[in-house]
């Protein structure tokens, strides 16, 4: 499992540097510096790879929000410290393969189920906080949309939205919620 998760964050920094379609498993192993063959060991092509890859970086986004929702704190501040961490606000890197993945997922049905799937389940975890605070939890969906934006620009135009600006993006959203 470890070095299959190095082969993932070797096609990571791939995806980020170059593009997804750059991310040949030649090219991957090129920046494991291994071979294509010890590649193949682990994935037998790209498309198992990126499936694998798109559930690691689903798993450790639902972990983070699952962590961040069980701090202590405001149920307010724990779904704003949420969502920056789905929106990645932190790792406009990260942001940049998401992008990628997603943009991906439109085209491939096998990519776009895992990633509804994974939407979903971060979406159901707003809506219980959500509901949980007395809010409408039907606004996990209004949340949702606001975040993928904040990524997508996050990724593509890092200098616009700062990491600052991302945070006060979701906290006047969620103000607005909150009734302030």
């Amino acid at each position: 499992m470890e070095r299959r998760q190095q082969v993932v964050a070797a096609l990571y920094r791939v995806v980020d540097a170059e593009g997804l379609d750059a991310a040949s498993l030649p090219r991957i192993a090129r920046e494991l510096q291994a071979t294509t063959g010890l590649l193949q060991k682990y994935f037998r092509s790209k498309d198992e790879l990126l499936l694998f890859a798109q559930d690691q970086l689903v798993e450790e986004l639902t972990a983070r929000v699952r962590e961040v929702l069980g701090q202590e704190g405001s149920l307010q501040d724990r779904l704003h410290a949420a969502l920056c961490a789905i929106a990645l606000v932190d790792d406009p890197a990260r942001a940049r393969v998401w992008l990628a993945f997603t943009a991906r997922a439109a085209a491939n049905p096998v990519l776009l189920q895992r990633h509804v799937v994974g939407a979903r389940e971060i979406r159901d975890l707003c809506r219980h906080v959500l509901e949980a605070a007395g809010r409408d939890g039907g606004e996990a969906v209004a949340l949702a949309a606001l975040v993928d934006g904040v990524t997508a620009q996050r990724a593509l135009e890092p200098d616009v939205m700062t990491a600052e600006v991302a945070r006060r993006v979701i906290a006047g959203y969620l103000a607005r919620i909150w009734g302030e």
